[in-house]
């Protein structure tokens, strides 16, 4: 019940709009012409306020007319060319305004005033000699003077020059200030003096008398019974338009109010519009218009008319436009091009990326080809009318073709732009390309791949965080029960009278367990420094300084050793910024590292150098076991000795890597054969950059 309701609401909201919006247009046109014919409306207007026929503007407009008429008319039965009184006698006369015609059917009356018009007005027409030469009245012998027949009040006489009009036995006046305006409703008479005088006039004679209240005709018709009559028609017809205008209010109300009901119903109305191809819609908008413009009449109520019934044509072309977006892409030419590309589409999924580029760009040859050819035919068949339709469908093709072409243009663009971003790492959302897009599965297998990369590395970084967790807090947990070992060695180290063998079990239990303390830190160092969570305190220093410390405070093991250390340090100061204590322990690290495997008797080279602003201290020595270049020694626990005979932990190297990349510099290890070399390189501080710059000049 509730959706019959709707459906009734929606209806009537929709005839009413029809019916509202249809008077006010009819309404607007009617004023557009009022206001065309602003001055002439205006009069007509004031003769509605009249009660008396004869003070309106339509009477003096007719007799205006009337007069000029016979004027014409004596002047040309006054000429003594017979070929034209016969004229005047067979044709059809109007005005200089063109607002009323005579005809002269009767050579009785040349002046086509009839038996009806007698009724309503007599007139006697003559010469100065002759006054009475023509008249329609039998009874009195003289209109010229005194009193006017019995229910007549009105009488206007020429006297070869001028008018002048008596009404209800007082005088009119007729000219006002002499001067003649068309727009002021006046008497349009000869005699004013705006207006040349005709001197065929001067001898002629006119005189009109009107009846007060004029009666209806017998046959035919009488102008001066229509002027009233006219006026009460008019205000009736202003009265029903006025109820008119009142009920397209209501019905625009109702409109208004049942709006939401009828944008639902133009909705579905333009879902069946929808489906209709371009061409037909394009033939029924150009029906409306034709409707729209009075093709069928020519009159101006037949305009309106036209309009009128035209309104709903333009209702569904709006409501089209307004819900159907790009309805002109559903073409009859854009649907059987679209099917058989749904039909190649199908085909060329089961072919090569290449095979259908070539496919498409032999189907683009072919459609030209014909295209050309049989518009050429055809132009010279039509004398060059098909031409532009020729050249059309080919832009049409070229346009399809090159669509397509600029389509995988983009996706090809898309789809190396998300490459590039998987090479470098970066976090992308995964790249989703269109169904019909030739680069689909490509772009998903992409994405495959970047799932797949993504997932190794978080379970990779997983598994580091655990493993660096796990040694750290088993370093902790070691850390504990070790100080304690340490604490009562030293007890034992203080007791006396113990025998000698003892003594030697506990100094091997010192060293081992200062061994495990030192490597159980190397390892807690490692594990921060690989998270992160090592704290740093990050400064300006002379990078020379540090390695000459270093070597200073390990002089006494290097002096120690076989080994002769050459050092090749600057005496400028070569600034850095880094943490001095990291720094100083991964310079100690490497001492220490050749001291324990360099070859006896071999040299050790510490070089200090700079160049394209940054400074890299060199450390180079000759192994004593034979190095394996494939294994990477700055791993932890890896070491250089694969037998394991020195005391070594694994762990001065990766220590020494990772404070260097800590502190925001490079380390890196090259060997060759049996010369190994590591390198500490960090950035110039800019004070520093600036000191070398005068030293080189």
């Amino acid at each position: 019940m509730d959706t019959k309701l709707k459906k009734s609401k929606a209806i009537v909201s929709l005839i009413s709009f029809f019916l509202s919006m249809g008077i006010l247009i009819a309404t607007a046109i009617f004023g557009i012409s009022f206001l065309m014919n602003y001055d002439y409306a205006m009069q007509q207007i004031s003769d509605l306020k009249q009660e008396d026929y004869q003070n309106t503007n339509a009477f003096r407009a007719e007799l205006s007319q009337m007069l000029n008429h016979i004027l014409h008319v004596m002047d040309t039965l006054s000429s003594s060319d017979t070929a034209a009184e016969t004229e005047l006698q067979d044709s059809v006369y109007s005005d200089s305004d063109g607002n009323r015609y005579y005809y002269f059917s009767d050579a009785d009356d040349p002046f086509g005033l009839n038996a009806d018009t007698a009724r309503n007005l007599l007139y006697q027409i003559g010469t100065a000699s002759n006054r009475t030469a023509y008249s329609n009245d039998t009874e009195h012998e003289n209109l010229y003077e005194g009193d006017l027949p019995e229910g007549y009040n009105f009488r206007l006489i020429f006297d070869g020059k001028t008018v002048s009009i008596e009404k209800d036995g007082g005088a009119v006046d007729v000219y006002g200030d002499g001067f003649y305006r068309s727009d002021s409703g006046m008497w349009n008479v000869p005699g004013y003096e705006n207006m040349a005088a005709n001197p065929d006039y001067e001898n002629f004679r006119v005189c009109l008398v009107a009846r007060q209240i004029p009666v209806e005709p017998v046959d035919g018709s009488s102008a001066l019974y229509d002027i009233p009559q006219q006026g009460r028609e008019t205000l009736l017809f202003l009265r029903i338009w006025s109820c008119i205008i009142a009920f397209s209010a209501i019905l625009l109300v109702l409109a208004f109010l049942w709006r939401k009901e009828r944008r639902e119903l133009s909705r579905r109305i333009a879902a069946h519009t929808a489906n209709l191809y371009f061409e037909w819609k394009l033939a029924f908008a150009i029906l409306v218009l034709f409707l729209t413009t009075g093709f069928v009449s020519g009159s101006i109520p037949g305009n309106v008319v036209c309009f009128l019934l035209s309104l709903p044509g333009y209702y569904l072309i709006a409501i089209d436009l307004r819900y159907n977006r790009g309805s002109w892409r559903r073409n009859v030419i854009s649907t059987m091009l679209r099917r058989r590309a749904e039909y190649r589409k199908t085909f060329e999924q089961k072919l090569p990326l290449e095979r259908r580029l070539l496919e498409r760009w032999d189907d683009f040859i072919k459609c030209e080809a014909i295209t050309f050819s049989v518009g050429l035919v055809l132009s010279i068949f039509t004398v060059g009318l098909l031409a532009p339709v020729t050249i059309a469908l080919m832009v049409y093709f070229a346009y399809r073709y090159g669509k397509l072409h600029r389509q995988l243009a983009q996706d090809l663009g898309r789809l190396t732009t998300q490459i590039t971003s998987v090479q470098q790492g970066k976090n992308t959302a995964s790249l989703l390309l269109p169904q019909d897009s030739d680069l689909r599965e490509a772009a998903h297998a992409l994405n495959d791949i970047e799932h797949g990369v993504n997932t190794a590395v978080e379970e990779r970084v997983k598994s580091e965080r655990m493993k660096v967790e796990l040694i750290t807090n088993v370093s902790h947990d070691i850390k504990t029960p070790l100080t304690s070992i340490i604490s009562y060695v030293d007890l034992l180290k203080q007791e006396e009278a113990l025998p000698d063998h003892v003594k030697d079990y506990i100094k091997v239990l010192d060293e081992k367990s200062l061994r495990l303390k030192n490597m159980i830190q190397d390892i807690f160092d490692v594990s921060k420094a690989a998270s992160g969570n090592m704290e740093l305190q990050m400064e300006p220093l002379d990078l020379g300084k540090l390695v000459r410390q270093t070597l200073a405070d390990m002089d006494e093991a290097v002096q120690a050793s076989q080994l002769l250390f050459r050092v090749d340090i600057p005496d400028q100061p070569v600034t850095i910024t880094a943490d001095g204590g990291r720094l100083y322990r991964v310079f100690q690290n490497l001492i220490s590292n050749a001291l324990r495997y360099s070859l006896e008797g071999t040299r050790v080279f510490v070089s200090l150098t700079e160049a394209d602003g940054f400074a890299c201290v060199a450390l180079k020595n000759i192994s004593r076991y034979e190095l394996d270049p494939n294994v990477d020694i700055t791993e932890r626990f890896v070491r250089g000795d694969a037998a394991r005979t020195t005391a070594g932990s694994g762990l001065g190297l990766s220590i020494a890597k990772s404070f260097t990349e800590a502190c925001g510099g490079e380390f890196s290890i090259q060997i060759d054969a049996d010369l190994f070399t590591a390198r500490v390189t960090f950035p110039l501080t800019p004070t520093s950059i600036a000191l070398q710059k005068p030293s080189e000049a």
